[in-house]
């Protein structure tokens, strides 16, 4: 089963989905998060790769998470707030520390490696790696590994031997 299928099937259980035909051509939007009657709705244009669908999906479903009214309109400060914080969250959602560390250990160097790996669309990754950079410090240390904030980040595995009892 695709991870796809794997949220689909995980986020049934508090949405609806519906795959829409000419969402992007109506709309301007791959993916949309309504309310209508009280039931959430989560709205996507099925003509687009899997990996795009899914971190739409994801996002879309944090916004079911944290949105509060209509907020199409992004000139309102309120409302780029309320589109960050899903996207930020998306990012969370898709891309863990765990998974980055296992790029590093199989040797990936490049961005188009790390998302071929994850199955990600690249820029999805490439703006993820942007946020995580603003929250974690270079020198912080996360299972065994110190972790190196530049204009990248990269990891040195920990020497240190520990006694676990």
């Amino acid at each position: 089963m695709s991870k796809l299928e794997e949220l689909e099937i995980t986020y049934a259980q508090y949405v609806t989905i519906i795959e829409q035909g000419g969402l992007k051509k109506k709309t301007g939007l791959y993916g949309a998060y309504r309310t209508r009657k009280g039931k959430p709705y989560l709205f996507l244009e099925p003509d687009q790769p899997e990996a795009d669908k899914e971190v739409i999906l994801r996002e879309e479903f944090m916004h079911f998470l944290t949105s509060v009214g209509v907020i199409v309109n992004q000139k309102q400060l309120d409302h780029r707030k309320q589109e960050l914080l899903a996207r930020k969250l998306a990012y969370k959602s898709a891309i863990s520390m765990d998974d980055l560390i296992r790029c590093y250990d199989l040797g990936l160097q490049t961005t188009y490696e790390v998302a071929s790996e994850l199955e990600l669309p690249e820029n999805f990754v490439k703006n993820a790696i942007e946020y995580f950079k603003t929250q974690i410090s270079d020198g912080d240390t996360y299972k065994g590994y110190q972790i190196h904030v530049a204009s990248t980040i990269s990891f040195t595995k920990n020497q240190k031997k520990y006694l676990v009892i």
